[in-house]
């Protein structure tokens, strides 16, 4: 897989997904920076994790929304192992239930601040060396709720939606560099926010789904690893869905 070595920024990895895809990519040598918000315990737990199997990482507070606190997460990773190779932008928007009628524009930008301002911040932080390599690797994380969309989320798909033409534009800039720009469908996934489903919701989605079971986050992980590999070469501007055929409902 060739990947011993490879230097990657996961942001939001104190998520489970975000834990899932640091420690799958520090399993194969990867050296990790693990972003948190928040969540500081989570981020040591995975680090401490990593460690305990041979693996490199750190853990990062930073505000991704923020350009400074980036700058300053990526050069703390340069100092420790090196340029990024591969950057994973996981940070959404908030999630708010609201109906359309309920929802303000102000609801709108802030679920794209977070979403498409986190992940432009993090590629201005990155590209350059990139470029200077001819060799990178961008994965962006999406949610599949934009190919099965729920009532009452609107601000939230919108700004996730945006993430496709995100993806799909810097995969046109980029080629030429030998820059690969993917994004990863998530379809509905057992986290440690699945509970505030209901039971029967969860086992609703399950029977829709071919597979007949929910994503777990190692799946999103592995998908990612493909992305991050030699084996998606040619692969630019794709968008890979993970949620065990659900999307063919």
């Amino acid at each position: 897989m060739k990947l011993a070595g490879k230097v990657a920024l996961v942001t939001g990895a104190s998520s489970d997904k975000g834990a899932a895809m640091s420690e799958l990519l520090a399993s194969e040598g990867v050296c990790v920076t693990i972003n948190f918000l928040k969540r500081k315990e989570k981020a040591e737990a995975i680090l401490d994790k990593i460690k305990q199997n041979g693996g490199r990482a750190m853990i990062w507070q930073a505000d991704v929304t923020r350009k400074e606190s980036v700058n300053d997460m990526v050069e703390a990773t340069r100092k420790q192992f090196g340029a990024v190779d591969i950057l994973v932008n996981n940070v959404h928007g908030k999630i708010s239930r609201k109906s359309f009628e309920e929802t303000v524009w102000d609801e709108y930008i802030e679920n794209l601040y977070g979403t498409i301002k986190g992940a432009f911040n993090c590629c201005h932080a990155v590209i350059e060396e990139m470029k200077n390599k001819k060799w990178g690797r961008v994965i962006n994380i999406m949610d599949n709720i934009v190919n099965d969309p729920v009532s009452k989320y609107s601000s939230y798909i919108t700004a996730q939606s945006a993430l496709i033409g995100f993806t799909r534009s810097l995969a046109v800039d980029l080629g030429v560099y030998g820059i690969t720009v993917n994004l990863i469908n998530t379809g509905f996934t057992m986290t440690d926010k699945t509970p505030h489903a209901p039971p029967q919701v969860q086992e609703a989605i399950a029977r829709q789904t071919p597979l007949k079971r929910l994503a777990l986050p190692v799946d999103i992980a592995k998908a990612l690893l493909f992305y991050a590999s030699d084996w998606s070469d040619f692969v630019t501007g794709n968008c890979l869905i993970v949620d065990g055929g659900k999307a063919m409902h």
